[in-house]
């Protein structure tokens, strides 16, 4: 079954205008899939699979040379599997003005570090990262709510109810295409036993791959992944981390960067609005799919209708999960922060940055009804941040887009996937 991707407008606009778009993401989440239909609509003349023995061979021995005599565009799958190819790429590119030259995939971070700490690509490249399916690609309609969101398109609509049994089939359905695409609640094509196969596998053949040919060990790092995927949306202390696994706080960091750099992990910094506001210096942790997180915490649909902490935490990981993926939909892409006045004791969960420095903040609720204890971090935040601030909004479980204050909406969670609502 074909899905539309949100990022392929992104995609194609990108190779119009830049000479190479490196496409990162976990392992699985269909960039060999995406890249093969663009190449395929582009007329890419050269196509080089490194999974494949006899292609990364060829590459391996003289990278620059076959590079610079293949035809171009050129696609490279899995292009991080040699080292030394993102140096021949800029030698490639250096001598030749033309954009949309290279394709590359990878799953994980392809080129940092290979100049001596430096990334050769940098200012040669665009990077774009390819999440797990969203639940509106599922549902084949990735529209956009955050670009809506940017123009303070905030209409007040009903959708259709969102049972929580649903949401939590959702969570814990997640977004990994063998699991995501081929489940089917109504014939239960994959059971939950089969289900947990597959992520166990996933994850040991993910991480096996990121530390082989180091001495990182697997059982070590095993254990620190499962720790924090099994504790999502956490304010990662990694004092405190290091402590419970009973491990030096340097390891516990060189485990979390290898699950970043295999993206399985994300890390979502603190916003400081000025120099001398207290807050919270530690990012928040998530995990890219909520399958792996309820893999990880050997949860259920059952499990989270009773354990209603291990819910809203799961249901922000989910809400996360989908607005970092539809930032990256657009060319003027957001980064995601979080901000909190440990002090006042204020927080807000999400705030989506622009380059340009304006801000929308995002509460998120695993609750069918928004009340004003639900807006006080929101408040808060925008009496510190004045002007920069576009909207707010507390995204829930109910039906009605609703406004709460004068740059204050509540969205139903199930706009992200309900492409129109029950009334316009």
């Amino acid at each position: 079954m074909r899905l539309s991707r949100g990022i392929e407008p992104v995609l194609h606009n990108l190779l119009d205008t830049t000479k190479i778009v490196v496409l990162e993401g976990g392992r699985g989440v269909g960039k060999t899939t995406l890249a093969q239909e663009i190449a395929e609509k582009r007329q890419f003349q050269t196509l080089f699979d490194l999974s494949d023995p006899a292609d990364r061979a060829v590459l391996e021995a003289d990278a620059h040379r076959v590079l610079a005599a293949s035809p171009k565009p050129v696609l490279i799958d899995e292009a991080q599997l040699v080292a030394e190819l993102p140096v021949a790429v800029k030698r490639v590119v250096d001598s030749d003005p033309a954009n949309g030259q290279f394709l590359l995939t990878g799953s994980s971070r392809i080129g940092r570090g290979a100049l001596g700490g430096a990334d050769p690509l940098a200012g040669r490249a665009v990077r774009l990262r390819l999440r797990p399916f969203t639940q509106a690609e599922l549902a084949g309609t990735p529209a956009n709510v955050i670009s809506r969101w940017w123009s303070k398109d905030f209409s007040s609509e009903i959708y259709p109810e969102l049972p929580i049994d649903e949401l939590h089939s959702r969570i814990t359905r997640g977004g990994l295409p063998p699991i995501a695409i081929e489940a089917d609640p109504a014939d239960e094509k994959i059971s939950p036993d089969i289900q947990r196969r597959i992520l166990a596998n996933y994850i040991d053949g993910v991480l096996t791959t990121n530390i082989a040919g180091t001495r990182t060990r697997q059982a070590g790092l095993l254990k620190t992944f499962n720790y924090l995927a099994s504790n999502p949306s956490q304010i990662l202390n990694l004092s405190r981390a290091a402590s419970e696994l009973q491990m030096r706080v340097e390891t516990v960091q060189n485990y979390l960067d290898i699950c970043q750099t295999a993206f399985l992990i994300d890390t979502v910094p603190a916003h400081r609005p000025g120099q001398h506001q207290t807050v919270a210096a530690h990012p928040r942790l998530y995990i890219a799919d909520t399958a792996i997180a309820s893999w990880a915490a050997e949860t259920t649909v059952e499990r989270l209708r009773r354990d209603v902490r291990l819910s809203g935490a799961m249901v922000e990981n989910f809400v996360v999960n989908e607005l970092a993926a539809q930032a990256e939909w657009v060319l003027s892409s957001s980064s995601l922060l979080h901000w909190r006045d440990t002090r006042a004791g204020k927080e807000v969960d999400v705030v989506l940055r622009k380059p340009t420095g304006e801000l929308l903040a995002i509460e998120i609720k695993s609750a069918a009804s928004v009340t004003t204890n639900d807006t006080r971090g929101l408040a808060a935040f925008a009496d510190r941040v004045g002007d920069q601030l576009v909207g707010s909004c507390v995204i829930y479980t109910g039906r009605v887009t609703q406004q709460l204050d004068s740059n204050i909406w509540a969205v139903p969670l199930s706009s992200f996937f309900n492409p129109t609502s029950v009334r316009a």
